[in-house]
């Protein structure tokens, strides 16, 4: 219901001319979409924030090309941001982590339209080419067509049957099974765990290693998308960027560099925090590796006064509608924020000066 109003909303204010409106008064900040994976299956029925379809993909590339809004390549776009004259409606496109479906979905799509996308790819997995384990054990669990787990033989389960139909504990048993696989085994042992948890659980983990849906692309396809004319950023080796140790944070930027640079044939400049997880005091680090900007997962629309080490960036998925997405990108959804945040300030305060029902202040009689 309240997706029902909120789009409903957004509709009226689209009719009553807002949308141009907001474009016109946005039109010098800078628009960046951000996708992650691109379904080969049914991945987007799994995790639809993380995954799209391509179909999906391939109507919000026309709704850009319709819209005129310009999609730019983010050195170009950042540098036209510094000199103030981006065109109206600037736009980059983001991928995330770099799995193949961005290989076999969207590069095809976007090269249809004649736009580029950054792409910051993490490359443990590159160079591992096996499925993303804590993606690939949240999956089976979710496809499973079993009502119990019951592996007592194994280290990885609890002794006592798992009900499945229960949804507290099939997390705990799902995120036990990922603890034990990250903590107590080598790559080789967290392939055998998964194939063994998908034989207790009914899933054929051969095929969805088979058909990559959890799979990062290999270093020949991440070279083939840099000769093709994407740009190519840094995402940390293991997708982590670790806030407590420079030297842990500087040893993931490098090994994620030095894995790609000989791809790309140039030095990269350009990241994005993994899981959007950051803090200020990273930027000298940062500075210090000659990153020059990174994108977060806060949603917004980037101005000149904007850290470059904190662009924000709007994540697009199955679950937003077109009419939201065409709110982000005009501008209108930007300009609404503030109000909605003075409302909700407002109503917190009205809620703490207000004294409780049932006090005497409530009594009549």
């Amino acid at each position: 219901m309240r997706g029902a109003v909120k789009r409903a909303f957004l509709s009226l204010s689209r009719a009553f001319g807002l949308f141009h409106l907001s474009r016109w008064l946005t039109r010098g900040q800078l628009r960046i979409l951000c996708y992650h994976g691109f379904a080969l299956d049914d991945e987007t029925r799994f995790l639809p924030p993380l995954f799209v379809d391509p179909l999906h993909f391939r109507e919000r590339l026309a709704l850009l090309a319709r819209g005129g809004f310009p999609v730019l390549a983010l050195d170009e776009a950042l540098a036209r941001l510094d000199r103030g004259d981006l065109p109206d409606g600037a736009t980059v496109i983001t991928i995330d982590d770099g799995f193949y479906g961005v290989h076999a979905a969207a590069a095809p799509a976007l090269e249809e339209h004649g736009f580029t996308a950054t792409i910051y790819v993490t490359t443990y997995y590159a160079v591992k080419q096996t499925p993303i384990f804590r993606l690939i054990v949240q999956y089976m669990f979710w496809r499973s067509p079993c009502t119990t787990l019951s592996a007592p033989s194994c280290p990885w389960a609890p002794a006592a049957p798992v009900d499945l139909t229960d949804s507290r504990a099939r997390v705990r048993a799902l995120w036990n099974v990922v603890e034990y696989g990250e903590t107590q085994c080598d790559e080789v042992g967290r392939q055998a765990l998964g194939r063994e948890l998908g034989e207790h659980l009914g899933v054929d983990y051969a095929a969805a290693r088979e058909r990559r849906l959890f799979s990062i692309m290999t270093l020949e396809e991440i070279r083939d998308l840099a000769a093709r004319g994407f740009d190519i950023q840094l995402h940390t080796h293991r997708h982590r960027l670790p806030q407590e140790s420079e030297e842990a944070m500087r040893r993931e930027v490098e090994e994620n560099r030095a894995l790609l640079e000989p791809l790309v044939g140039r030095t990269l400049h350009h990241l994005c925090y993994p899981s959007g997880q950051w803090a200020p005091h990273q930027w000298p680090w940062l500075e210090a590796l000659e990153v020059r900007s990174a994108t977060t997962c806060t949603p917004g629309l980037n101005r000149p006064d904007t850290s470059r080490l904190a662009l924000t960036r709007f994540l697009d998925g199955a679950n937003v509608s077109t009419i939201e997405f065409e709110a982000e990108l005009c501008g209108y959804l930007e300009l609404m924020r503030p109000l909605r945040a003075w409302v909700w300030r407002l109503l917190r305060l009205e809620m703490a000066q207000s004294p409780p029902l049932g006090t005497a202040a409530h009594v009549e009689g």
